[in-house]
């Protein structure tokens, strides 16, 4: 069994999208760190913003659990990603949220730094076979076959999620490709607030 380079503080499974269409494999991402999860993927959401992060990296993290909820990120990516601002100027945009106390930690550059000599990890793929499952004829001997049509008190535990903000407030795509942040909220009043270190521009 490989032994692991540094001390394990978090295992954790999720499903991967590249799973095939057969239905008859599953595909999981398998990710071993000596952070907590929530840590990690913070690292890894900097380092796709303002480092290099490889496509199977990527998108690992898009498959990772609460990432869709995770607006800020999401919003600054796809300005990134549509060379509507560049890493220098996302980075000053962040550190303004954050002055403004609308996103809890300061992410720049600099935090990326910090945590690239602190995280460790090991990511992996792996594919396991589905058995088919065999087929139900709807036929029972008596009532008692079926079990209890009680209904207990099922709890799913939520998935380690790290949002940055409140994603049903501002529109921060318009912010981090114009440096301008309105209320994004449908009828509401705008209040509009620009990034000192911008320059003015218009959206492309």
């Amino acid at each position: 069994m490989k032994k692991n380079r540094f001390s394990i503080k978090s295992e954790t499974i999720w499903m991967s999208s590249t799973t095939p269409s057969n239905k008859l494999e599953r595909r999981f991402w398998r990710v071993v760190s000596n952070v907590k999860l929530n840590t990690f993927l913070t690292y890894m959401k900097l380092e796709c913003l303002f480092g290099k992060i490889t496509e199977s990296d990527l998108q690992m993290l898009i498959d990772s659990p609460g990432i869709m909820a995770d607006v800020v990120f999401l919003d600054a990516l796809r300005a990134l990603r549509n060379n509507l601002t560049d890493a220098k100027t996302l980075g000053e945009d962040m550190s303004f949220l954050f002055q403004m106390g609308l996103i809890p930690t300061n992410y720049t550059p600099n935090l990326l730094y910090t945590l690239r000599g602190v995280v460790k990890s090991e990511i992996t793929q792996e594919t396991f076979s589905v058995r088919a499952a065999k087929k139900f004829s709807g036929y029972v001997r008596n009532s008692s076959s079926v079990g209890s049509k009680r209904k207990g008190n099922l709890t799913i535990p939520e998935p380690e999620t790290g949002n940055w903000a409140n994603p049903d407030v501002y529109d921060f795509f318009y912010f981090f490709s114009v440096g301008e942040l309105n209320m994004g909220q449908p009828g509401s009043s705008k209040l509009a607030l620009k990034s000192p270190s911008r320059t003015k521009r218009n959206p492309k």
